[in-house]
């Protein structure tokens, strides 16, 4: 009988234990950003200059921002790592080239956040929680605006959008293929959704090369609207 009762126990701790990894997609469809300089002109390739921005925050919509997310869970503490394929635009961020379509350009990374959180109110329906941590931004990707588009020399809206060009990829290339963001936030949970507004600000340098006579990325502030869903998985019997 004691045996039967240990093997029960034991049973039933594993069984408690596997409830607490959680696993499910993310998706950010908002974002602000605020992205400085250490410069007052942004000193280009071809010898032209543009005044560098960065004094305030500016709302962009991020609809291909997404991921995936794995959680150990507890009553009050979890642990959160990500995976994230995350757009970062910076439409307004050089006034001179005001806030038209064509005249933007976006910087997109692999994000891999891994975070510490606390909930404040486990037994609730609704669960509030705080939490922070690093986020690891590797590579850049320019995004489909800029493999889709399509230039005719004899259109002078195309022709200018062709003319821009190289200044947007060239400041892409100036970002790091690797740097440090420190994170914190808050959010709250109902059944399996989660809703998270997160801020976050670069602890290591922007630039892959830092120039002597151009403007360099200096801060790098975003915040985030993240929403997140569990998956669940049954097994088969």
């Amino acid at each position: 009988m004691k045996k039967l009762l240990i093997i029960s126990l034991i049973l039933t701790g594993f069984s408690a234990a596997a409830q607490k990894f959680e696993g499910g997609f993310l998706y950010s469809p908002a974002m602000l950003s605020k992205l400085t300089y250490d410069k007052q002109y942004i000193i280009f390739e071809d010898y032209t200059s543009l005044t560098a921005g960065g004094n305030e925050f500016h709302p962009y919509i991020s609809p291909l921002s997404t991921g995936v997310f794995f959680r150990y869970r507890m009553p009050h503490v979890f642990y959160r790592a990500e995976i994230d394929f995350f757009e970062n635009k910076f439409r307004r961020s050089i006034p001179d080239w005001k806030t038209t379509r064509d005249k933007y350009f976006n910087y997109s990374a692999i994000e891999i956040p891994i975070m510490a959180g606390y909930t404040i109110n486990p037994g609730s329906m609704f669960k509030f929680h705080i939490f922070g941590g690093l986020n690891n931004k590797v590579g850049r990707f320019r995004t489909v605006f800029f493999s889709t588009l399509t230039y005719t020399i004899n259109d002078s809206k195309s022709y200018e959008y062709y003319s821009d060009l190289p200044k947007k990829l060239e400041l892409i290339d100036r970002f790091s293929l690797y740097y440090l963001n420190a994170l914190g936030g808050i959010g709250f949970s109902f059944y399996g959704m989660t809703v998270d507004l997160r801020a976050e600000k670069n602890i290591t340098g922007l630039n892959h090369e830092l120039l002597t006579n151009s403007a360099n990325y200096k801060d790098l502030i975003t915040v985030r609207l993240c929403i997140s869903g569990v998956i669940n998985i049954k097994k088969k019997k």
